[in-house]
């Protein structure tokens, strides 16, 4: 089964995905600008994500006027697509996508190649395709979310942010485990 359902009007993986890192605890804000930010945001979509989505023809307009499919358009285009989620398992794309969302689509699509054996070029392929969905779901998960954990601990402005990402981490773990129950 690929993690986006092909039944007509089911919640497919990506929604699922969305709705997760929308949560107002999360980036469900439509200007959700973190303590000690100084750059706009809408929906988790910061300025220089947006100027270059308008730059590819993904959406139009300004920022300040965002709507959450714009924004969800970006978030498809930019880190589902690339990263191939809908060619994973279900809970393995679930938080590859939400690693891409904090880390960014190269370091999520490394951590994954680091997770599987594959070789770190930051680029979803073949091999690490084939090698992602050759091991145990769980364990792919698990290696995810133990390498972002270790990743995010290691950045500059973790100590003011690091007990939000752990608990994101663990929740993101848990939903992506319960998609392949």
């Amino acid at each position: 089964m690929s993690s986006s359902d092909s039944q007509a009007g089911a919640t497919t993986t990506f929604d699922r995905a969305i709705n997760f890192i929308w949560a107002p605890d999360r980036d469900g804000h439509r200007n959700d600008r973190a303590p000690g930010e100084s750059f706009a945001t809408a929906w988790g979509v910061t300025q220089m994500t947006w100027d270059d989505a308008v730059a590819a023809g993904i959406v139009s307009g300004s920022l300040a006027d965002a709507t959450r499919a714009q924004c969800k358009a970006i978030y498809r285009a930019n880190y589902w697509d690339p990263l191939h989620c809908d060619s994973l398992n279900p809970g393995v794309a679930f938080v590859l996508f939400n690693d891409a969302t904090l880390s960014g689509v190269d370091a999520a699509a490394k951590l994954l190649q680091r997770v599987v054996g594959a070789t770190e070029d930051g680029v979803i392929g073949p091999q690490t395709l084939r090698l992602a969905n050759a091991m145990p779901p769980s364990s792919v998960i698990d290696g995810l979310t133990t390498a972002d954990e270790k990743f995010l601990a290691s950045l500059r402005n973790a100590p003011m942010f690091i007990r939000g990402w752990d608990r994101r981490e663990i929740a993101c773990q848990t939903a992506a485990l319960a998609l392949n129950a």
